[in-house]
Parts: structure tokens; C-alpha cells; sequence
């Protein structure tokens, strides 16, 4: 399938490029080859045969298609219905195609991944929050959720939801726990520390 894989990546690059408004600054072709290069890293770390690499290559490439018209909201079903459709297309057995589908539904926040293959998809979507990009990736997904609803948010309050949200995380997969988690707390308590100086810069300031 290795010809067939080529040309799926080439006709999804295209699809971005054709597709994605510019509004969509966050879930972009940037985060999806993120997604696809984690994937590969987790999934080889569990000696994932090349089968069940193809199908977490494909979920990765797939798995925000449905953010391509600017909306958020049920992308993940957006983004399992073209999968449903494009993947007929290349003649990938319907068997794959479900579990790939299972995969892009399962990172549907909150997450609920099945199986090995959906937990590892969930881990490689929530990736950033370990990173060192971190606080850059969630500035740059204040913008698109902006630039998407046409409301502005104070910095306060997002970096605050982010907390709560980043509290109520947890990585699925034992390679991500071990590798992830680490930065995760370490971005955590670098939050922590900015809601603290805008929370005392705010109060400061109506003083």
C-alpha cells in the first residue's frame, strides 16, 4: 500500500492547501504533521505492525479535516464522515476504514479512546500541552477560536479554562505518561505562575 499511502498524503496536502481558511491558525496542516509524526513515534514505540502504522498514519492526517470550513463544533464527526468517503476512494478495506473513523471520533474531547490505536491517537492530539511550544500553541489556538467565533477573550480567563482543562488531562498510553507527562506538569505550573502575575496585574491595576 505503500504507492497508495504516497498518493493519499499528496491528495490531502492538496485538499489543505485548497480548503483550510486562513481563520484555522491552530488545527492547520503545522499541527496534523505534528499529529502524523506522533503517531509514528508512540505507535513504533509499541512495535505496531505496519498495518496498524498505516491506519494511525492515515487517523493522523485525518483527524481535523472536519476544522477546514471553520467550524469547530462536531469535527470529529466531519472529519469521520470524509474519512467514511475519501478512504472508499483508495480502495482501503472497510474494516480499516472503521477502525480509522473509531480513531477520529475517540479524540472528541472528553477523550474516549477504545482500544491501543485511539489512545495513541488521543495522546498525539494532546501533545502540545507537553511541549515546550506549549504557551505559543495555546496563544495561538486563543486567536483561532477568535478569528473563529468573532469573540474576543480576555487572556485571564482563557489561560484559567486552559488550567481547569489541563487538570481534568490524562495521557492513555504508558509511553505518553512517561515521556509526556513530565513537560505536561512542567507547562502546568508555567501557567500557573502567568494566571498569578495577570491575576495580581489586574487587581493592582483597579486599585
Amino acid at each position: 500500500m505503500d504507492k497508495q499511502l504516497e498518493n493519499f498524503e499528496f491528495a490531502i496536502r492538496k485538499m489543505f492547501a485548497e480548503q483550510l481558511i486562513p481563520e484555522v491558525c491552530y488545527h492547520n496542516l503545522d499541527h496534523t504533521l505534528s499529529i502524523v509524526s506522533k503517531v509514528k513515534e508512540i505507535g513504533e514505540s509499541y512495535q505496531l505492525d505496519k498495518i496498524e502504522l498505516e491506519n494511525l498514519f492515515i487517523s493522523g492526517w485525518l483527524h481535523d479535516v472536519g476544522y477546514w470550513g471553520g467550524v469547530a463544533e462536531d469535527h470529529e464527526k466531519r472529519g469521520a464522515e470524509f474519512a467514511l468517503e475519501f478512504l472508499e476512494k483508495f480502495q482501503v478495506p472497510k474494516n480499516r476504514i472503521t477502525m480509522i473513523c473509531q480513531a477520529i471520533l475517540a479524540t472528541k474531547i472528553p477523550q474516549k479512546p477504545q482500544n491501543l490505536m485511539d489512545s495513541i491517537i488521543c495522546d498525539a492530539d494532546l501533545y502540545h500541552l507537553s511541549s515546550d511550544q506549549f504557551y505559543d500553541q495555546t496563544l495561538l489556538l486563543k486567536k483561532e477560536n477568535e478569528q473563529l467565533t468573532g469573540k474576543s477573550v480576555e487572556l485571564l480567563a482563557w489561560l484559567r479554562n486552559s488550567e481547569k482543562f489541563m487538570e481534568g488531562h490524562h495521557y492513555h498510553t504508558d509511553y505518553a505518561v512517561k515521556y509526556y507527562r513530565p513537560g505536561k506538569l512542567e507547562n502546568l505550573n508555567f501557567l500557573r505562575s502567568k494566571i498569578e502575575e495577570l491575576a495580581n496585574a489586574e487587581m493592582n491595576s483597579s486599585q
